[in-house]
């Protein structure tokens, strides 16, 4: 069998136009009739919530803590009326620091070592 010069280039055209169609067909029709939203534009690296997030979660956990603080010297009031000056002096310096913990555990231990001492 001898495909003729006619037949040849009519199957050329026939398989360049399938393969339009195809290419058209796959690459312009998304199938659903929907529109699909833009990609996001990245401007740079944030692997996290934002700064703002950041310091608005920093500013919570600060206020947080300067209530659980202000709790346990109200608890202990009368214990810290009994503070030395030099017991004062430590214990405003931790309280003014970034650590407020630290504060909390001197005046825990400050308080649990006077307990101890009057039995």
């Amino acid at each position: 069998m001898t495909i003729s010069r006619n037949q040849a280039i009519a199957f050329g055209v026939a398989a360049v136009l399938v393969a339009i169609v195809f290419f058209v067909g796959g690459h312009g029709f998304s199938g659903c009739g929907c529109s699909r939203e833009p990609a996001p534009v990245v401007l740079g690296i944030d692997a996290g919530p934002g700064e703002g997030e950041i310091n608005t979660r920093l500013d919570a956990s600060l206020v947080a803590a300067e209530a659980h603080i202000e709790m346990i010297e109200d608890k202990f009031e009368e214990d810290m009326a009994a503070f030395d000056a030099a017991q004062r002096a430590e214990y405003e310096r931790l309280r003014g620091g970034d650590d407020l913990e630290s504060a909390a555990r001197y005046l825990s231990e400050w308080n649990r070592r006077r307990r101890d001492a009057g039995r």
